[in-house]
């Protein structure tokens, strides 16, 4: 047969705290009178955690032991000399290819000075909009 639990459960918004350790007056007494006190370290404790759990921190410290020096891929010397001769044969200012593909003039430029990081979406709209097949940056 059951019986029913008719202790009585009270509850609040303060967490139960281990006992012995109310507060920091009882921790500092029980250490002066040489009483057992466990204390236990927390992962990360006082760091942002975000940057230790995440990647970030240790790409950071890949980033930091690595030894050769990281680039960006640069636009290839033969696409830029082809997009500007073939923009020169269409009798096109940078300005004017700009407008027509709605891009910014500055793009352009650094195309054809080879400082532009490739992107394969803005070549295609250069090869359509200048009616031209231009060389494409090898994959690696």
């Amino acid at each position: 047969a059951q019986q029913q639990d008719w202790n009585t459960v009270t509850f609040s918004n303060k967490p139960a705290r281990a006992p012995g350790a109310n507060n920091k007056q009882e921790f500092n007494k029980a250490l002066r009178e040489g009483g057992t006190v466990e204390s236990t370290k927390k992962f990360a404790g006082g760091k942002n955690t975000a940057i230790v759990n995440t990647g970030a921190g240790i790409n950071a410290a890949k980033l930091d032991a690595e030894t050769e020096e990281l680039k960006h891929a640069k636009v290839d010397l033969n696409l830029s000399k082809s997009i500007q001769q073939a923009r020169l044969a269409k009798k096109m200012t940078q300005d004017q290819l700009a407008k027509q593909l709605n891009i910014d003039k500055k793009i352009i430029t650094e195309y054809e000075n080879g400082k532009a990081i490739p992107n394969g979406q803005v070549i295609a709209k250069i090869e359509r909009a200048l009616g031209a097949k231009l060389p494409r940056p090898g994959k690696k």
